[in-house]
């Protein structure tokens, strides 16, 4: 059950590593980039696979 709310607690992550990064000014920096939308197509992903499975057992 808690399986579902991965994807909330990865944008809860997102957005709090967003803040920090802002104001330390790394917004800039490829690797901050890469690991944000790295973690987005990870939520994405995940999201669909889950639906996938829930429409499944429906």
């Amino acid at each position: 059950m808690y399986v579902i709310y991965g994807p909330y607690v990865l944008l809860i992550a997102i957005i709090i590593a967003s803040l920090v990064a802002f104001q330390r000014d790394l917004v800039s920096t490829t690797q901050f980039r890469i690991m944000t939308i790295g973690a987005g197509a990870l939520a994405l992903v995940w999201t669909a696979i889950l639906g996938g499975i829930w429409l499944e057992y429906r």
